[in-house]
Formats: structure tokens, C-alpha cells, sequence
């Protein structure tokens, strides 16, 4: 589909191909990349793709692709790791799960960060069930680094681990067992070696192209963009969602930071004064996030299409058309989480590896509270949500010994 490339997707894509010919004026200060480091690296790879390609869109909708393939065993895998049994279904549901399909069109970052995350949570899960040696953690903090250069969510995925690791480990295996003390006790050594390959990959990447003149600024130095973002994700108008009004504020103030960040929190402050309308808003947000089976996709993988009017226009017919099916299958997955939760606490079940991708979840759930919010932005979540929703499926019938 040849789709243009709008709002970030183009200017991330611009600008590719402007460091691909050797101009890293983006990187400037209060140029682009400068003003939104986050997305510094995730263009660099761009930028390749474009020099490799000779500026072809279409090699990087290949690239997309073939991450989605990456993406879809990744699936696979972590679905078996949740269910204890093989999963075969997992490839089916990928081929057919709208969003997987859609953004394979779109230059999302995203669509780089998922399998590297998610190749994270494959390892991070079979350390945990003592499947791997739990050096591999080290291996999870290069690829949540990895991750978090394209796709700023490292975090929520390293307290998810964090979080998980501490409340499920065994410790009376550790003070008693010897035959799992050893692995326990390594597991839990192994944390801060998570945590030190990741940052040490960060810092690393991130001053290799400091010292050569490419950037002017480590990625982590956002300059108080963290707090613009929350202030629009609670501007009542745009329903916490992107809007002119917030995202002028920089530029308003003559790109001074300081005074950026005094008028964010000064805007803020008095849209968190009512309380039911913060909770209203929050409540709004929610369902707009998590409510859209496509996240967003079918809108910006048919935006401004590149072809004649009349195949336009039935092609967007037939979508809209055929949205019914995506929510549907969209809220059967829903539905299958909620079925095994169901289980889990009508017969007083502890499943340590289901409730991972849960802790998961509820990270996202309360980052895009937060922060503005746009339905695209929950892709990075589907990849366990479709997990889950896989290890739901037959839950019934494998507690009976049916299956």
C-alpha cells in the first residue's frame, strides 16, 4: 500500500534522508532530533534503510515485515512459556490480529522496538522458570537498552521484571532447599547485572555518537519533556490526547526549557484541580486506549493514500466496513484474559507466569494515564495481550485434562 508518510512517521523519515547524505543539522540544537531525542536512534536505523534502499519506503515497510515475522514467534514462544503447552494457535492469531497487519505499513518505531522488548520477556521467562542460567539477564539488559533507543517504554518492561522477580521468588527455597538455592539466590545476584548492561549499553551507544559529533546531547536528556507530556495528557479538551495547544507551548516560549516546564506545570496545576473531571478524564482515556482493536492502525496505514480517488475510497469503504470484525476479535481476546483470570481466582491458582504479562499491562495501563495519550501508542502492548489471550484459550478444558 503506498501510503505517505505524515505527522512524526514523515519527519522521521525526512530526516533520514537528510543524515543518509551526510547532514546532521537535525541533531542541532532546537532541531528536531535535538527537541525529541527519543527519537535519535530509531532514525539513525531509518536513515540506513534509506541509504541502503536509495531512499525506497518500500524497503522499510520490508524491514517492518520481517520484524513482524520476528515479532509473531516471539508470540509463539511466550505463549508457551505462559500456558506450559505448545501453542501453535499463536501463529495463526498473529496472521490475522489487524494491528500486526496494519502497522507493517506505517514507519512506527515501535514496529523496531517490539521484537527486541519482547525477545527480552522470552529470556526473561525461561531464567525465571529456570530454563536458562540466569546470566541471560544480562542479555535482557542489552535488549531492554536496545528497546528503550527506539521506543522510550523500557522502563515499565524493567519494573514489570523487577516486580516479578522479587514477589515470585522462592525464598524459602532459598533459605532451605539446597538443591534450588543456588539458582535462586543466582537469579536474584543477577538483577543488578540487569540493570548495569543496560544503562552500560546506553551510555555507551549514546556517547560513541556523542564523540563523533553526530549528536549533540544524550537521548535520556529530554529537557523536562516528561513533564509536557503530562500536562497535555490532561488537557480535558483533546481528551488528553495530542493537541496544537500543548504542543505550541515550546515553541511559544522561544524554545526556553525552563519556562516550558514552569508553564506545563502551571497548566497542569489547575487541570488537576476538579477531581471529577481528572477522574472523568482518566475513565475516558482508558477506553480510548485499550478500546480500539486496530490501535489506531487502520487510520494511519490508510491516511492519505497514494492512488486514484475511486480505489480510495471503496478500499476505505471496505475497511470501515469490515471494523466490526477487528473489534470483535479484538474483544474475544480481551475476553479470553478475563475467562482465565476468572479461573485463576475461582480455583485459587497462582500462575506466576500469566500474572507477569498482567503486571505488564497494568504498567502500560498507567504510563498512558499519565502521559498523552493516542491508541497507536498501546501497539507496543499487543504482542502480550495476544499472549495472554492465547494462554486463555482451552484453560477450562486443560484443567479437566481434556486437551
Amino acid at each position: 500500500m503506498d501510503t505517505i508518510q505524515v505527522s512524526d512517521f514523515g519527519r522521521m523519515w525526512e530526516s533520514a534522508g537528510e543524515i543518509a547524505k551526510g547532514d546532521y543539522s537535525r541533531f542541532k540544537e532546537n532541531g528536531y532530533l535535538y527537541t525529541y531525542p527519543h527519537l535519535a536512534f530509531t532514525t539513525l536505523f531509518y536513515s540506513l534503510v534509506y541509504r541502503v534502499s536509495s531512499g525506497s519506503i518500500y524497503a522499510m515497510k520490508i524491514v517492518n515485515l520481517i520484524l513482524s515475522m520476528v515479532s509473531a514467534l516471539l508470540v509463539y514462544l511466550i505463549a508457551n512459556e505462559i500456558s506450559n503447552r505448545k501453542k501453535g494457535l499463536a501463529f495463526l492469531v498473529m496472521a490475522i490480529n489487524a494491528p500486526f497487519i496494519f502497522f507493517n505499513n506505517i514507519l512506527d518505531s515501535q514496529n523496531l522496538a517490539i521484537p527486541l522488548f519482547y525477545g527480552c520477556v522470552y529470556i526473561y521467562l525461561r531464567v525465571f522458570k529456570d530454563k536458562l542460567n540466569p546470566l541471560y539477564l544480562i542479555v535482557c539488559g542489552v535488549l531492554l537498552s536496545l528497546g528503550n533507543l527506539m521506543r522510550s517504554v523500557g522502563p515499565i518492561f524493567l519494573i514489570a521484571i523487577l516486580m516479578h522477580m522479587i514477589l515470585f521468588t522462592d525464598y524459602k527455597g532459598l533459605r532451605f532447599k539446597k538443591k534450588n538455592r543456588g539458582n535462586h539466590s543466582m537469579k536474584l545476584m543477577c538483577l543488578p547485572l540487569l540493570l548495569i548492561s543496560m544503562y552500560l549499553t546506553t551510555f555507551l551507544l549514546n556517547y560513541a555518537f556523542i564523540w563523533t559529533g553526530v549528536f549533540q546531547k544524550a537521548t535520556w536528556e529530554t529537557e523536562g519533556n516528561l513533564i509536557l507530556y503530562i500536562n497535555a495528557g490532561f488537557n480535558h479538551d483533546s481528551n488528553g490526547m495530542w493537541n496544537q495547544y500543548d504542543y505550541d507551548l515550546l515553541r511559544d516560549v522561544g524554545y526556553d526549557y525552563e519556562k516550558a516546564e514552569i508553564e506545563a506545570k502551571r497548566r497542569l496545576s489547575e487541570r488537576l484541580e476538579d477531581k471529577d473531571k481528572v477522574m472523568n478524564l482518566i475513565s475516558s482515556k482508558y477506553r480510548t486506549q485499550w478500546g480500539a482493536g486496530d490501535f489506531g492502525g487502520l487510520y494511519w496505514s490508510t491516511l492519505e493514500l497514494r492512488s486514484n480517488p475511486k480505489s480510495t475510497n471503496d478500499m476505505l469503504v471496505w475497511f470501515n466496513y469490515h471494523f466490526y470484525f477487528i473489534q470483535s476479535f479484538y474483544s474475544a481476546i480481551v475476553l479470553s484474559i478475563l475467562y482465565k483470570i476468572y479461573r485463576l481466582w475461582h480455583q485459587n491458582e497462582l500462575d506466576k507466569e500469566f500474572i507477569f504479562g498482567v503486571i505488564l499491562f497494568i504498567g502500560f495501563v498507567c504510563l498512558h494515564t499519565l502521559i498523552e495519550m493516542q491508541p497507536r501508542y498501546g501497539y507496543i502492548a499487543m504482542p502480550m495481550i495476544t499472549a495472554l489471550g492465547i494462554s486463555g484459550i482451552g484453560t477450562s478444558f486443560r484443567k479437566e485434562g481434556k486437551i
